[in-house]
């Protein structure tokens, strides 16, 4: 059993800590990766990589294809075209990159065998005439314009509320205006990320996703859309906001610990 968890934008492999502990306890036997995505970590987004606006979720695969390149492990499931032994698990941004990834394994014939999502922002299925569509672009378009440090602090209090990032410590303000960039670059990836609804119909797989109660309208909508897409869809409403699995672990890690431990049924 091998167990994949993405991050979010402005984090670390490092967020997963706590449901990697429950996650170990639960399945002695699994291997399970948590690891920085580009631009994240000690990692910084620099010119090596491509232009802010020309950034897509398929470079974060192929930063991350060695790794995917020893999780398949079972060539007769490749044969049989059967789920590979591997459970996607993703927040936000890792969450939409959870769903490409997915969506690829699926093309080639060896589906995960499950797909764990809180609010993946995978902006690009929101209608162009959304509300919530509307919302995110504005939001996108803004950071944009500003200093990287106004810019951080934009991103960060629409996730969490106005004046969260000014009530940080010093060291974490520095640490995410360095890293700013990249998470314009992860806009760019969402919401030009060619995929539809349609596309991610075909993921007949097991998924939980969850949302947020108080999470702002763009990644709600979001995973509305999904819901009513994914076809082995199980819905779960959290009293948090977007970043639950950050803040608080234990109010998912339980809900998360049961899909799996469902999923392994025959």
């Amino acid at each position: 059993m091998h167990i994949l968890c993405l991050h979010s934008s402005q984090s670390s492999g490092a967020q997963w800590r706590p449901l990697k502990q429950t996650l170990s306890d639960a399945f002695p036997h699994a291997h399970i990766y948590t690891p920085n995505l580009i631009g994240y970590g000690r990692g910084l987004y620099d010119a090596s990589h491509p232009a802010v606006a020309d950034f897509r979720l398929a470079n974060e695969v192929d930063a991350l294809a060695p790794l995917l390149d020893d999780i398949y492990v079972d060539p007769d499931a490749v044969k049989a075209s059967r789920p590979q032994p591997l459970h996607l698990i993703g927040h936000s941004y890792g969450g939409a990159l959870a769903l490409r990834i997915a969506r690829l394994l699926t093309n080639a014939g060896t589906p995960p065998a499950s797909i764990t999502l809180y609010e993946p922002v995978a902006f690009h299925v929101l209608p162009n005439n959304d509300p919530a569509r509307k919302e995110i672009l504005e939001i996108s378009a803004k950071m944009d314009e500003l200093e990287p440090a106004q810019a951080a602090a934009a991103f960060v209090d629409y996730w969490n509320q106005p004046g969260y990032f000014g009530a940080l410590p010093a060291k974490v303000q520095q640490g995410m205006i360095t890293r700013q960039m990249k998470v314009q670059a992860d806009f760019s990836a969402l919401i030009q990320e060619p995929a539809t609804l349609e596309d991610y119909a075909g993921l007949t797989v097991p998924v939980l996703l969850m949302h947020g109660r108080q999470s702002p309208q763009s990644s709600r909508r979001v995973a509305e859309l999904l819901a009513n897409t994914l076809p082995e869809v199980t819905t779960a409403e959290i009293d948090g906001g977007h970043m639950t699995p950050l803040t608080q672990p234990n109010a998912i890690s339980d809900r998360v610990l049961i899909f799996l431990k469902n999923s392994l049924k025959p």
